[in-house]
């Protein structure tokens, strides 16, 4: 089968398909990097949420920090090339496994990487480097989780009465909608981390959420981004904040406390939302 149409494949086969493509044009072109690089896929592949119009997001990765230079135009020089050929391949920027480490997975500031990197197929990877670092990625310790959920309902609740509110009673409606969004991406990421599942972006929450197969949250989110009156819209996020405050609160995540100690709340631990 043709990369091209690797969407048509279950995971295990698309990395196999991948695998073979590296090994037959990258390798072919670039035989200095064999047994030196690291190939995993990132993004909708590894979640399952692909189709006709995803691409495999790739990153490799190296060992030797004077070898960034050459690294750089390498990835620049073949995603001209995937371009001109119109492949449905996305080559990110090359790390090496240090910098990973260090900068992505030390602490727990780099939600996004945290996901990315623990959910990874792994396609080419000499001694298992990268598989033996995606071993060293854990779930938040329960204080860290506890701080990084009530960070999200504190800006959940911020949003909605300091921005959302406001917005409306100043008739500024593409700004109201923009703080509607946000704090759907808020409050549904809240929920998602108590469902032991890493906090995602706009594009896979819909998803993320319907997996949890609860039909009352797919409610809410249906009709947070139905077009209807300013009044209509109000009420629904007021009630999705309620609604998602309860759970909260019976699920010992956070604690019944008026919205005046939510708006200045400052958590210790914040959660990184890359768009």
């Amino acid at each position: 089968m043709q990369i091209k149409h690797f969407y048509r494949l279950k995971q295990g086969d698309i990395v196999s398909l991948f695998r073979e493509f590296l090994e037959d044009d990258l390798f072919r072109r670039y035989p200095e990097l064999v047994g030196n690089v690291s190939v995993i896929i990132t993004g909708s592949i590894p979640s399952g949420h692909y189709d006709q119009y995803s691409d495999i997001d790739t990153e490799f990765f190296y060992t030797q920090e004077g070898d960034r230079k050459k690294m750089n135009a390498f990835v620049k020089e073949y995603k001209a090339s995937l371009r001109q050929r119109k492949l449905p391949i996305q080559f990110h920027p090359a790390k090496t496994f240090r910098e990973v480490k260090k900068e992505h997975l030390t602490g727990w500031g780099h939600d996004d990487s945290l996901r990315e990197y623990s959910s990874a197929l792994s396609v080419i990877d000499p001694q298992d480097r990268f598989q033996k670092l995606q071993q060293q990625i854990k779930w938040y310790p329960k204080d860290v989780l506890q701080e990084k959920i009530n960070w999200l309902f504190a800006e959940a609740v911020f949003s909605y009465y300091d921005r959302y509110v406001v917005a409306l009673k100043r008739g500024n409606a593409h700004y109201a909608e923009a703080v509607k969004l946000h704090i759907l991406k808020l409050l549904g990421n809240a929920l998602l981390m108590t469902a032991h599942t890493f906090p995602v972006f706009e594009k896979h929450l819909y998803f993320e959420i319907r997996e949890l197969g609860d039909r009352k949250l797919l409610f809410f989110f249906d009709e947070m981004i139905a077009g209807r009156s300013s009044t209509t819209q109000n009420n629904v996020v007021r009630k999705f904040l309620n609604v998602v405050e309860r759970r909260l609160i019976i699920d010992g995540w956070i604690q019944k406390k008026p919205k005046g100690y939510w708006i200045l709340l400052r958590p210790k631990y914040k959660v990184e939302l890359v768009s």
